[in-house]
């Protein structure tokens, strides 16, 4: 590598058969702001510069690691999620933009000083209960995952963005907390049927954790009705559920709720028109 205009020529060679050329530049200019802090106009200005030995060795490990599928986020162990930091590896999600999306509906319902406690279940990386403690910073959250990776992982990401959540390491069947309801419980759990992963990326199969991704293709709502069983006893009157879910069952999950009798839903679309979230109000 001669200097970074060359090492950007390399990715877009490299990685053709991977990407498209708008999402090799993407990567490129991502990696180059992590490591060097240069945004665009600074590689144009400095695209001629000579690479150090460090510098070049941090791109070609880098390149190695995407052409094997591994993501972005998981090279650089991080990614932006409501303008916030948050720290991600192999044992949680990678936060994804409809996530955000759940995060604004839950704003967009609830004035900032409406919510005594939030519960997230199944939390990965905490993104979403980091987030809303951001914005709800007098209510108390708390956020629930069977997986002790990811509670440490959350736990970083709450430090780092100065916030107290209250982190339990349970499956939410063992869960039991007579004495506490919340004024809403979040989850995005996992929902893609494992017949899905032949139509999805490398990158996501390969490496992001199976356990918070698939369920068995017979029960595909699995934990949509664990988490409503759970909420019937522990939301309060009037209280909410907000759901993450998979587009093809967005009227199952209704159905789910409607069955409990306990709940008036509705579902919402993500900004690419998909139906990607239902939201219950408990009525008793």
């Amino acid at each position: 590598m001669n200097n970074f205009n060359q090492c950007k020529e390399i990715f877009l060679d490299s990685l053709k058969e991977n990407f498209s050329s708008r999402e090799i530049e993407n990567i490129f200019f991502e990696l180059l702001f992590f490591k060097m802090k240069w945004e665009r106009v600074d590689y144009l200005l400095n695209k001629n510069q000579k690479p150090s030995p460090k510098e070049v060795s941090f791109f070609e490990n880098s390149l190695e690691k995407l052409s094997k599928n591994i993501p972005l986020q998981y090279i650089t162990g991080q990614t932006i999620f409501c303008n916030l930091l948050i720290k991600v590896n192999p044992k949680v999600l990678i936060p994804r933009p409809e996530t955000e999306e759940l995060v604004h509906l839950i704003l967009n319902n609830h004035k900032q000083d409406s919510l005594k406690e939030i519960l997230d279940v199944g939390t990965g990386s905490g993104c979403i209960i980091i987030a809303l403690k951001k914005i709800f910073s007098q209510t108390n959250c708390t956020a629930i995952d069977i997986s002790k990776d990811a509670i440490r992982t959350a736990k970083d990401n709450a430090m780092l963005n100065k916030v107290e959540i209250d982190f339990i390491i349970k499956d939410i069947l063992e869960y039991k907390n007579e004495e506490k309801s919340w004024d809403v419980i979040v989850s995005n759990p996992p929902y893609i049927p494992v017949s899905n992963k032949k139509y999805m990326h490398p990158n996501v199969v390969l490496n992001e954790p199976s356990q918070a991704l698939f369920v068995e293709n017979e029960e595909p709502l699995k934990y949509y009705e664990i988490i409503s069983d759970f909420a019937c006893n522990h939301l309060k009157k009037n209280g909410k559920i907000y759901f993450e879910i998979h587009e093809d069952f967005a009227n199952d999950v209704v159905n789910l709720l409607d069955s409990k009798k306990y709940f008036k839903s509705s579902v919402y679309k993500d900004f690419q028109g998909k139906k990607r979230f239902v939201v219950a109000t408990k009525n008793e």
